[in-house]
């Protein structure tokens, strides 16, 4: 019992050498268990950004204005900054510009009338024209008479087409609902329709699943409201099933313009990612919103394995959440990101107080041993 007393006061009285020693252990802990995550953001961050008013100008030489919008949208939100006035400057020139060459009658009236007398289109007029001549019933009429031929050919006829059109007829007193399968059937044209989506729909609606029909129909607009009708025709590529279709959709509602312009950027490799994602984990959205800051060389950022790290639930916020909710985990997100260029000094730092601490502790518990071993002889000595 006296030895535990005296062991006990000797701990107390290097009370502060022991929490200088937890306090350096506990750092080193978390920066090494920060370490994947670390190298992965400053892999990213080391990227340079997007010319967005490049990638503007060269969508509206393409003829993908409202593309081009979109993504200049996103720049702007992006680019807003001290020291990013030039960059916005440029983004509102290219923009100013995309919307003037779009505001062109001639060209637009031309674009209408092409998408809805063929029902295909790439550009927004086109497909307002497609889907125009869709909502009047027109163009569904048109696509059964195609179809028709098609069969009557001897050739297999497309399921989609003649679904969606026999739907477009039935829903035509619902406009509303009707223009997301006019804009599906122009993706089927321009082949931006996966096997697995078309099938899903093809089976929905000779059942009559009338909620999954207008579920997925639902998905189709949110992707056409934030990435633009001619977007929402490259998104759709990427959805190998309605499912699929159904992530896609709440990213890009989840993050507004952004969201839509993430996935036009970010394009395969971000659909991927979205995909594998858990459902619920902030962590996919965010890389992805980031990785298209970076354009292209951020979407191969997000095929490689460092993406994998980041997408990971981090091993901090683990401890957190299972004791605290709310805001203490995205402070943790943020305190981790702010140190991340001075991670390669403050590890060993860290560890080299660590070890000093620790060697100040072993001394002193070495000297109070050889204090007790001198007391412990001069008792056991014989007297004189």
């Amino acid at each position: 019992m006296r030895r535990l007393f005296h062991s006990i006061l000797f701990l107390w009285s290097r009370h502060w050498n022991l929490a200088r020693l937890l306090l350096a252990a506990a750092i080193v802990l978390l920066l090494a268990i920060d370490t994947g995550h670390r190298t992965a953001r400053l892999a990213l961050a080391s990227l340079t950004d997007m010319d967005y008013a490049a990638e503007v100008r060269a969508l509206r030489e393409q003829g993908r204005y409202a593309e081009a919008v979109v993504i200049a949208d996103a720049g702007l939100s992006w680019s807003d900054g001290p020291g990013k006035g030039d960059a916005r400057a440029a983004i509102e020139r290219e923009r100013q510009a995309t919307i003037d060459e779009q505001a062109s009658w001639l060209r637009r009236a031309k674009d209408a009338g092409y998408g809805a007398v063929t029902g295909r289109g790439e550009s927004l007029e086109q497909l307002l024209g497609a889907i125009a001549a869709d909502l009047f019933v027109v163009g569904d009429i048109r696509d059964l008479v195609v179809q028709s031929i098609t069969y009557a050919r001897g050739e297999d006829p497309d399921e989609l087409i003649v679904a969606l059109s026999s739907l477009g007829i039935v829903l035509t007193l619902a406009p509303e609902i009707d223009w997301a399968p006019a804009l599906l059937k122009v993706a089927r044209k321009t082949g931006a329709v996966t096997e697995g989506l078309k099938d899903f729909f093809v089976r929905a609606i000779k059942a009559n699943r009338t909620d999954a029909i207008a579920a997925a129909c639902g998905d189709a607009t949110k992707l056409a409201t934030h990435a633009s009708p001619a977007g929402a025709l490259r998104v759709l590529r990427f959805a190998e099933n309605e499912a699929d279709l159904a992530k896609l959709a709440a990213f890009a509602e989840r993050n507004g313009a952004k969201g839509g312009a993430a996935l036009l950027i970010t394009g395969r490799e971000g659909a991927a990612l979205l995909r594998a994602a858990e459902p619920g984990v902030r962590a996919a959205d965010d890389l992805i919103l980031t990785a298209a800051k970076k354009g292209p060389a951020g979407s191969r950022f997000l095929a490689g394995p460092a993406a994998r790290v980041l997408t990971r639930p981090h091993p901090l916020l683990g401890i957190f959440k299972g004791v605290y909710k709310g805001t203490i985990p995205a402070a943790v997100q943020r305190v981790a990101a702010a140190i991340d260029p001075y991670g390669w000094m403050l590890l060993p730092a860290a560890f080299a107080w660590m070890m000093v601490e620790l060697g100040l502790f072993i001394r002193a518990t070495a000297r109070r041993f050889a204090s007790e071993d001198r007391g412990n002889g001069a008792t056991a000595s014989p007297a004189p």
